[in-house]
């Protein structure tokens, strides 16, 4: 993509990519807040605020709502837009960025087996959120390590599909066009996994094609195999 046209992805790294603009994610993930309230938490001036803020919004991150005033008018507050995960993996042949939106977080799925410890007070309740919160935190860290395998792994079969394709310099158009099918930024709508199936099935059928009219060759239909039983064997 172009200075003049940023991907969705270059606006969301544009927006996180400034130290202020992170903290002011982290501040309304809090709770929602207004310019005012994020200028004096962070010492800065409305104006500087509100630009911020602006950049944010550009990147689908947070929005804007309007609120009634008690005392005055009605004032404009900032809250997080979505429940909104970034994950980034950089390894020898891979380059994987994927972002996932998961909606509203009441609607964002959990582990079965993992779960808030009901409210208390006292030592015994804070150590059972204690124990929980390291429970997390292990899971967490297999998930990373589990992503980085993973992301290693498509990074050799993107490889091996990719050899297969360096043939003929008069293919190359060909070639770009299917790792820009195999290799673009995912992004995740966690509700809509039967569309990301059918997406996926039609990437495949696709890229079979282009190989398939670049090497000169179809695929022959695969002849059924006998079972016993059957009346007919050839």
């Amino acid at each position: 993509m172009s200075a003049e046209n940023p991907s969705e992805m270059d606006k969301v790294f544009k927006a996180l990519g400034h130290m202020t603009r992170r903290r002011i994610l982290q501040l309304l993930a809090e709770s929602p807040k207004y310019p005012y309230e994020l200028g004096k938490i962070l010492d800065l001036n409305r104006r500087v605020v509100l630009k911020h803020l602006e950049a944010l919004e550009e990147a689908g991150l947070v929005d804007r709502e309007l609120a009634e005033g008690s005392l005055g008018p009605d004032r404009v507050y900032y809250k997080v837009n979505v429940s909104f995960g970034l994950s980034t993996t950089v390894l020898p042949n891979t380059f994987l960025v994927r972002v996932a939106r998961l909606g509203e977080l009441e609607g964002a799925p959990a582990p079965t087996d993992l779960e808030a410890p009901k409210a208390g007070v006292g030592v015994k309740a804070m150590r059972s959120l204690l124990t929980e919160l390291e429970r997390v935190n292990r899971r967490l860290e297999e998930l990373d390590r589990d992503r980085i395998g993973l992301a290693s792994l498509r990074g050799q079969l993107i490889n091996q599909i990719e050899s297969m394709m360096r043939e003929p310099e008069s293919a190359q158009r060909d070639f770009e066009r299917v790792r820009a099918l195999l290799d673009p930024v995912g992004i995740d709508m966690w509700e809509d996994e039967s569309d990301d199936l059918q997406l996926w099935s039609k990437t495949v059928r696709e890229i079979l094609s282009v190989f398939e009219n670049m090497v000169g060759e179809k695929e022959r239909p695969r002849k059924k195999m006998p079972m016993k039983g059957d009346e007919h064997i050839e």
